[in-house]
């Protein structure tokens, strides 16, 4: 399987009368795009903001941040599964739109009951928030939404994130007659017998509805460990459904940008070969199933001869059993492994850093703890005028242009990312 992926660099994006991509610059038909996403019933508005680096703004209500993406020839298109047919994706050419991020933003219902509610995502574009997240280095097209009344939380959830795709497709049809000034080839058929092998077990968050990772358009809920090639995951095979708390979301763009794999990558054939791949789902509700998980990918990781593996996870507390299940699991069968963890530990960072852990769990790499208090300076809002925050304690709206502190970092968008995609770590002297 082998991914031609065109890089075309976006310097700037500018509202205008016609879509269209030219010098660098994306220019984009605010109505076109309007149009585009009107087309579903559940949305009952759409505004369409740019937001650059270095503006005295923050992004609130965020869902979703995407690339956009499009398949050049054949029948096969990207993100499968949602407007085309789930055929397998990895291989061929593919065009992407680098340094801008499609991004959802919405005040989706709190209805339902339990953790599985749309957590407030921030996204600061400037001051000592901007480091919690790096999409504040990316020219951001804001797509804020207003839902129609009366519609189901699946309903919802299924139309913003189609709505998300549609544009990402529209905006890289620009370029689709193009040639692309970057082109890099990936493949992980040619393996060197000298080299220790090593895999990538990406552990994705699937509970339910706005807590889903979905692959080939279809919710993990029900899957069992399987094994993929990494360019499936680069060509848009997996996608964000979790809208759960915001430090600890993997959006569909780190799906697609994912830094383990492109680290993977730049090492294969130099010093290891890139084994594959193993996507699993995490939250488990009981220790059996955890277990089994845990076991099957370890599993699937000695069946690719594995040396050794990376293991990320997405989501709080649960996840963490299921992955340092994985870690014993992999250890026992020979396979070393190296995990990419947030730490808690409270402000002064002498509480329990994990909930969970294992003996075998000896080589970490932190992104950076979720217990540190945040003061955060006024900013004009992009997306609404209100955080919603508090929900177990009956919730409170807060004026999001002003100064704010949290206890935690739970509400920065990206802030406790487990890829390696966040600015954040700690080091042990």
């Amino acid at each position: 399987m082998k991914l031609n992926l065109g890089t075309f660099e976006v310097k700037d994006v500018i509202l205008h009368t016609e879509t269209m991509f030219a010098n660098g610059v994306l220019y984009i038909d605010a109505q076109e795009v309007r149009e585009l996403v009107l087309q579903d019933a559940n949305l009952a508005d759409v505004r369409i903001d740019i937001v650059k680096p270095g503006e005295a703004k923050r992004i609130i209500h965020v869902l979703d941040v995407l690339e956009p993406r499009i398949k050049i020839g054949g029948d096969v298109q990207s993100f499968p599964g949602f407007l085309s047919p789930p055929k397998t994706v990895g291989y061929g050419t593919t065009y992407r739109l680098g340094g801008v991020a499609v991004v959802e933003s919405a005040r989706l219902p709190w209805d339902s009951g339990g953790l599985l509610i749309p957590r407030e995502g921030l996204i600061d574009m400037v001051g000592p928030g901007k480091h919690y997240s790096p999409f504040h280095e990316t020219i951001n097209i804001v797509l804020s939404f207003d839902l129609a009344e009366g519609i189901s939380d699946v309903e919802y959830d299924h139309s913003i994130r189609v709505a998300g795709i549609k544009v990402s497709r529209y905006l890289a049809e620009t370029v689709r007659e193009l040639t692309p000034p970057v082109l890099e080839t990936f493949s992980i058929e040619q393996q060197r017998s000298d080299l220790p092998n090593v895999v990538y077990i990406h552990q994705c968050q699937s509970q339910g509805t706005y807590a889903h990772t979905y692959c080939y358009g279809r919710h993990m809920y029900e899957n069992l460990p399987t094994v993929i090639n990494p360019n499936e995951m680069m060509d848009g095979a997996l996608v964000s459904g979790n809208y759960a708390y915001a430090c600890f979301k993997t959006p569909t763009y780190l799906h697609l940008n994912n830094p383990v794999v492109r680290e993977l990558y730049k090492g294969h054939g130099v010093d290891h070969n890139f084994a594959g791949v193993i996507i699993a789902r995490g939250h488990h509700y009981t220790f059996d199933e955890k277990l089994r998980s845990a076991q099957f990918a370890a599993k699937l990781a000695k069946e690719l001869r594995s040396h050794g593996a990376v293991i990320t996870w997405e989501g709080g507390g649960n996840s963490v059993i299921e992955a340092m299940q994985t870690v014993k699991a992999c250890e026992e069968l020979g396979i070393k492994t190296v995990i990419i963890a947030y730490e808690m530990g409270g402000p002064d960072g002498e509480g329990i850093a994990l909930l969970d852990s294992v003996e075998e769990a000896d080589a970490i790499v932190s992104a950076g703890s979720i217990e540190k208090r945040i003061k955060l300076p006024p900013l004009t809002p992009v997306g609404g005028a209100k955080l919603r925050l508090a929900r177990e304690m009956g919730g409170i709206e807060v004026d999001a242009a002003g100064e704010l502190e949290f206890e935690t970092s739970h509400e920065m968008y990206c802030g406790a990312n487990q890829t390696g995609f966040g600015l954040l770590t700690a080091r042990d002297y």
